[in-house]
């Protein structure tokens, strides 16, 4: 029973072996069908939030951490402008980061993956005292990575 086993799957092989065409797999690159977006991640720390912006607090590649001011402005959608901050739900605080997508080299969009409840050890509340200027700004500048 196991030589006639052994030998039908010998025999399944050689066969599609056999029948096997040649085909290249390699798909050329068509530049054409390439996007012009491109997108830059960090990690965010704390995130500070004041009746007009919120101020995002990430780490930066190598070593040290930097902010970035983000009007809350940006959240609001119409037909001629689309939104510009857009947040995303989890439930681990410490998986949260900052994503800033471009299109063509140009500001489009930036994604706050970060925990939506505001109890969590991630959010906190910037002073009233403290004046942050350039919050009605339309573009975000180059992140410090």
């Amino acid at each position: 029973m196991k030589k006639i086993f052994l030998i039908a799957v010998l025999a399944s092989i050689f066969t599609c072996a056999a029948f096997a065409q040649n085909q290249d797999l390699s798909h050329p690159k068509d530049e054409s069908k390439w996007s012009d977006i491109s997108y830059v991640t960090a990690p965010v720390l704390k995130v500070l939030e004041a009746k007009e912006y919120y101020v995002v607090i990430y780490q930066k590649k190598y070593a040290g951490t930097a902010s970035v001011v983000i009007p809350k402005s940006w959240t609001t959608f119409s037909k001629e402008q689309p939104r510009k901050l857009k947040f995303r739900n989890i439930t681990n605080p410490d998986a949260s980061f900052i994503t800033v997508v471009k299109k063509a080299d140009n500001f489009h969009r930036v994604i706050l993956t970060i925990p939506m409840k505001k109890n969590n050890k991630l959010w906190g509340v910037v002073t009233s005292d403290k004046k942050i200027d350039n919050i009605d700004k339309d573009t975000l500048e180059e992140l410090d990575i």
